[in-house]
């Protein structure tokens, strides 16, 4: 695909994020239909989906969302190209009001990001770009000023609803943590990986994180000149550890 046909997927995409977000930033509707041990879904996160799979149709593209579905199997289909969508990243976030949470869009070619949507609705922060291109916010090309040493970079990170925490699981995670400067947590995959993209963080690591978390956020790294190392973990499908850094030494 040329660049003119992803400026143009780039627009529709930040056109169905804008309008999403909006609605998301007014309220939404935010009835519980999941409340587990580990994880909370609410109305808001399918009605989200649906606006965005609504403002994506007309590109002709499949889809593959969090809460509606598609199918698995793009992913290993070389050349074909389809939307991956986490039209509400951070929903524990938003129940409780904390600001940092975010409408997710990606455009994948079989297992290689390719395009990248992400709005922070509440702050009003659009980050979007392709691979090729460049990352922009709001509309403005940016050059992400990164770290040149692990010393003195910060980490994102974070814990899948369904990660084992454990002492012996998480000695790996402790000792690694010690190398950074800073560890951030915020609660948003999506975002997370924006934030290493557009140069606020440095890496971000995840086991157990889902496609739809984590494609857009891809796009964005890769575009703005970043590495990634996505490695399935072949505990469901789309269910993947994932690394993305300033500099592939650190992957």
């Amino acid at each position: 695909m040329d660049a003119s046909a992803l400026k143009e997927l780039l627009k529709i995409a930040e056109t169905a994020a804008r309008d999403t977000g909006a609605i998301l930033r007014a309220g939404g509707n935010r009835s519980v239909s999941l409340n587990s041990t580990t994880d909370v879904k609410l109305a808001a996160d399918v009605d989200s989906e649906k606006l965005v799979r609504e403002r994506l149709e007309a590109t002709g593209l499949p889809i593959i969302g969090e809460e509606l579905g598609g199918d698995p199997a793009l992913y290993d289909t070389p050349g074909a190209f389809y939307w991956v969508v986490d039209p509400l990243d951070g929903t524990f976030n938003y129940q409780r009001g904390q600001p940092l949470t975010c409408v997710s869009i990606g455009l994948m070619c079989g297992s290689e990001p390719v395009l990248g949507v992400i709005y922070n609705f509440n702050a009003d922060e659009m980050f979007s770009g392709f691979v090729g291109e460049g990352i922009f916010l709001n509309g403005e090309k940016i050059v992400p000023a990164w770290a040149t040493e692990i010393a003195q970079a910060c980490l994102m990170t974070g814990f899948p609803a369904l990660a084992d925490k454990s002492p012996e699981a998480l000695a790996p995670f402790i000792a690694e943590v010690g190398m950074f400067k800073k560890i951030r947590m915020i609660g948003t995959a999506a975002l997370a990986v924006a934030y290493v993209a557009a140069g606020r963080a440095d890496v971000y690591s995840e086991k157990g994180t889902n496609l739809w978390d984590v494609a857009a956020g891809m796009a964005l790294v890769k575009a703005a000149g970043g590495f990634i190392k996505i490695e399935a973990t072949g505990k469901r499908a789309l269910n993947f550890n994932l690394r993305c850094a300033a500099r592939a030494e650190w992957l």
